[in-house]
């Protein structure tokens, strides 16, 4: 890890703040929508809306954090970290911290507005474990905005992103639970790392039960989408 071009990549995504803005704002409207209006005073139904969301925000603030690797490759960046001693384990290892970095603020402000806005109660032990499982639940997404990056092309890698978070986020269960969706909808449910997330930052809230087989799923996506990253760059690089 290269701390000098870790502390260049953090200073560059603070400074746009229209990705730190919406990653920010978006799962904290949602909360107060579906927690305030659509589930009514169930206190519990409460709870699994502001963790749920709280998800979608580290996500959708990992998942971004990746799209600008595409610019970079537009402006023929690849070519000039080739001339670095960077390594591209080094390169991935940066990236994916960033992005869980970034995932922190869309967290903490959710769970203020849980907290202050909808009167969410949990213990101590259950915010912090809730907040960090919902965090280091971002990590195979962090992994997969490095994919995006090396993937999409840089006009069009927003489009992917978005479409892409969305369409986890609503198969995965963050919006609805899994367990009313239809059959099928379930089945593919499981295949995605978002409903594996899930089940990891919820499940403080059931009695401090602990989803190995959720965190092995998610360790092993977690895993494949950082070798495919790396690959990626390996290839994007000797191209340049």
């Amino acid at each position: 890890m290269n701390t000098t071009y870790l502390r260049m990549e953090i200073v560059r995504l603070v400074r746009n703040k229209r990705v730190v803005i919406f990653s920010m704002l978006m799962p904290a409207l949602l909360l107060l929508i579906i927690g305030g209006v659509s589930v009514g005073n169930d206190p519990d139904a409460k709870k699994y809306v502001m963790v749920s969301m709280a998800l979608f925000g580290a996500m959708t603030a990992a998942l971004t954090s990746g799209s600008t690797i595409a610019v970079e490759r537009g402006l023929g960046w690849n070519r000039t970290l080739r001339l670095t001693p960077l390594s591209p384990g080094g390169y991935v290892i940066n990236k994916v911290i960033v992005a869980l970095l970034v995932a922190v603020p869309p967290a903490l402000v959710t769970f203020l507005v849980g907290a202050v806005g909808l009167h969410v109660r949990l213990t101590a032990a259950e915010w912090v474990l809730c907040f960090v499982g919902a965090w280091l639940s971002a990590l195979p997404f962090a992994a997969l905005g490095v994919v995006i990056g090396y993937l999409a092309k840089p006009d069009g890698v927003q489009q992917v992103t978005a479409l892409l978070n969305l369409t986890l986020a609503a198969f995965g269960g963050l919006w609805v639970p899994v367990e009313i969706m239809p059959d099928f909808m379930q089945q593919i449910a499981k295949l995605t790392p978002s409903y594996w997330t899930g089940e990891v930052a919820r499940s403080p809230l059931d009695h401090g039960h602990v989803d190995v087989q959720a965190i092995l799923v998610l360790g092993g996506w977690t895993v494949a989408l950082a070798l495919v990253a790396l690959r990626r760059f390996r290839v994007d690089t000797a191209r340049a």
